[in-house]
């Protein structure tokens, strides 16, 4: 059951993704050439990736500052936060690696790392909302 939760939520925010459109805005195709769109979505991809990082650190670290918690209940809870963002990164990488390409053929650019730069944003200020 937790496991079709998951791919539910998982799926409800690829769609919203996918209806917003996968470039960051900085990566426009329309105002750059190929190359320059191609150093610009790895700068993204780039950045994306350390801003996903320092969230989950942020939120395991928010998690040891709670007052009054057992260590071992704080241990559990960290070790569930790391498996669910090991679960989420493997959801991420088959959508941006498998579909992301089939579902934008033909679109300008590299609709995989488009993908994971969006899909890393959205995963970052998630972790920074829930773990503030």
């Amino acid at each position: 059951m937790r496991r079709y939760v998951l791919a539910l939520a998982f799926g409800l925010a690829a769609a919203a993704a996918h209806a917003e459109g996968a470039a960051p805005p900085a990566c426009d195709p329309a105002r750059i050439g190929a190359r320059e769109l191609a150093d610009c979505l790895r700068t993204a991809s780039e950045k994306s990736e350390r801003e996903l990082a320092g969230a989950l650190d942020a939120a395991l670290k928010s998690i040891d500052a709670k007052p009054k918690m057992l260590a071992t209940r704080k241990a559990r809870w960290k070790r569930f936060l790391n498996d669910s963002q090991t679960q989420w990164s493997s959801w991420r990488d088959e959508e941006c690696q498998d579909l992301a390409p089939l579902e934008q053929a033909g679109a300008p650019g590299d609709p995989r790392a488009a993908c994971l730069i969006e899909r890393n944003q959205r995963r970052a200020a998630d972790l920074k909302a829930r773990y503030p």
